[in-house]
């Protein structure tokens, strides 16, 4: 395995992104933003409900 660095400007890693959005089906491009935004709701709606649990069984534990 050949491990590489490259070095970029965010105006060339702008262009390039564009390129291959460009280069995929309108589709393609929807699946991807459901992925994202189904992502995002697990991070904004589930972890900080599950940490509020926790959170609540802590305190209800006999000291």
């Amino acid at each position: 395995m050949k491990k590489t660095l490259s070095v970029s400007t965010f105006s060339k890693e702008s262009s390039e992104d564009k390129k291959y959005w460009s280069s995929k089906s309108p589709e393609e491009r929807l699946d991807a933003l459901e992925a994202l935004r189904i992502q995002s709701g697990k991070f904004i709606y589930e972890y900080p409900a599950r940490l509020s649990r926790v959170i609540e069984v802590i305190r209800k534990a006999p000291r």
